[in-house]
């Protein structure tokens, strides 16, 4: 058995009520403790209601995501929280920066195309000052939320459908419905009809294939977190919901062409799946 067939198998959390059950616990801490840390928050520190303040509030609310898959993996399954993450090994930073780099210049070159394509679209937006000293303040709370995501879908979600025959395919199913589920059908999302809820789908299938074929967390982490800095440092869209965040960006789209984002992510996936193809093909020879 090949390194990449085994992400997911060591330590298995098998797929039964316990894990069901674990599972619903996790966003039960998740979402209940958001919102009691919000109204706790927002009570005491009225500035946490909007702007920069109202979105570090919000990202570090992440924690309760990490807090749940801890308590459920070490007391439901008493697995080391650090044997889950890493399957016994270290993390793997060099992976995750190279993912981190590697995605972050697709999204750049997909920007550069849509601003060739639509320049009307776009008005620069970029105050350097401004600009690196919210990057400073947001980009480890976007790492944390980006992980504590891919923790819960790619890491406790992964896991628990592997242990069914055709664990790979029900695996990135799965994670990847639900995580369209929770992200595709917001408010904003549903306004660009079936391409917000199908960006999401294929984006969290594009994250399920990359940690199947990565054998962990690291790449898919780091692919998370190049997509929301990208989305929160380097462009600003009209109708976003962290529009009106005390964000800074460097370019500015006045409306969101979904259908073009879409079909870009649609070529990011297309193009890592022949990469892996041609990888595959070459190591056989």
């Amino acid at each position: 058995m090949s390194l990449e067939k085994k992400y997911g198998l060591q330590p298995l959390i098998p797929f039964s009520v316990k894990s069901l059950a674990g599972f619903i616990i996790i966003f039960m801490i998740w979402q209940g403790g958001t919102l009691l840390w919000l109204s706790l928050l927002h009570n005491l520190i009225p500035a946490t209601r909007s702007g920069l303040p109202g979105l570090i509030t919000l990202y570090l609310s992440f924690v309760f995501l990490i807090l749940g898959v801890f308590l459920v993996t070490r007391y439901f399954f008493k697995i080391r929280f650090r044997t889950f993450l890493f399957e016994g090994n270290r993390p793997d930073f060099r992976k995750f920066v190279r993912y981190f780099l590697w995605y972050l210049f697709a999204l750049i070159l997909y920007l550069l195309v849509d601003i060739g394509v639509h320049p009307q679209a776009f008005t620069l937006h970029f105050d350097p000052l401004p600009w690196l000293g919210v990057l400073l303040i947001t980009a480890p709370l976007i790492l944390l939320q980006s992980a504590a995501e891919e923790i819960f879908f790619r890491g406790y979600m992964y896991r628990m459908f592997r242990s069914l025959r055709g664990g790979v395919f029900w695996s990135i199913f799965a994670t990847s419905l639900t995580f369209a589920l929770i992200h595709g059908f917001n408010p904003e999302m549903l306004n660009y009809g079936i391409f917000g809820p199908l960006y999401y789908l294929l984006g969290a299938f594009f994250l399920g294939i990359v940690a199947y074929h990565t054998n962990g967390l690291a790449a898919p982490i780091g692919i998370h977190f190049a997509t929301n800095i990208f989305n929160t440092s380097i462009w600003g869209y009209g109708s976003s919901t962290l529009d009106n965040m005390g964000l800074q960006s460097i370019v500015y789209r006045h409306t969101l062409d979904m259908p073009f984002a879409f079909f870009g992510i649609f070529a990011i996936v297309i193009t890592y799946g022949a990469f892996q193809f041609f990888k595959h093909q070459r190591n056989r020879s």
